[in-house]
């Protein structure tokens, strides 16, 4: 969805209701600008996509939305962020591998949990070791767009235990 040349709200859609009854979890590692200016959010067809798939996703036990908060810092705010700020997705934050706030963490109201990224560390800027495109690996995927898989991860760990 993102390797488009523009966005449009009919690529969000789409991406937004792929497969939704084969698909448990959507995670979103992507928003709006984290620059402290900008307040934007899904479009029509997009929110319809998402409340649809909360609704009636999964043979109606509901689709999990999972979005990164951002990285914005303290000169942003998710809750300026209509997808994270949203009250059909799961807004996730970063936390270090110290256990503090990442530097880069947006303060909100919408954000329910933070899991382990890069941030103050011992290994100075560490990111998190994942598959990458090609059949590469990479150990640089780092704040809140690495934070929402895992938190997705174990959002699918609890599904599949019931």
């Amino acid at each position: 969805m993102l390797d488009q040349p523009f966005m449009t709200d009919l690529i969000e859609a789409n991406a937004m209701s792929h497969m939704p009854n084969d698909i448990d979890i959507y995670s979103a590692s992507w928003g709006p600008t984290d620059d402290g200016k900008t307040v934007d959010g899904p479009r029509n067809m997009t929110m319809r996509a998402i409340v649809k798939g909360v609704n009636e996703g999964r043979h109606g036990k509901g689709n999990i939305y999972v979005w990164a908060s951002g990285d914005g810092g303290a000169d942003d705010d998710c809750n300026c962020d209509g997808y994270a700020a949203s009250m059909w997705t799961v807004s996730i934050n970063s936390a270090t591998n110290d256990g503090q706030t990442a530097g880069y963490d947006e303060s909100c109201s919408s954000t329910l949990a933070s899991t382990f990224s890069n941030g103050k560390s011992t290994l100075r800027d560490a990111g998190v070791a994942t598959t990458d495109l090609y059949n590469n690996c990479t150990t640089t995927h780092s704040g809140t767009s690495a934070a929402a898989p895992e938190a997705a991860g174990v959002y699918a760990l609890a599904i599949e235990a019931k």
